[in-house]
């Protein structure tokens, strides 16, 4: 199985493991693609995202 450099989108900060069979990256993955196909999922998953980032920015202010 290939190695891959690019970021999963759905666990941020974690690279693509290529954990869906045939995925060679986060273009392919069928997880990310039901995610971003269902309005309810992707609306979830931006929140949480906006959450992290501002985590990450309270943290680094700290």
């Amino acid at each position: 199985m290939p190695k891959s450099t690019a970021k999963c989108p759905m666990r941020p900060g974690d690279p693509c493991s290529l954990c869906q069979p045939g995925a060679d990256g986060p273009h392919n993955c069928g997880l990310v693609y039901l995610v971003m196909d269902d309005p309810d999922l992707r609306e979830a998953w931006n929140q949480n995202r906006k959450e992290l980032r501002r985590k990450a920015q309270a943290e680094k202010h700290a």
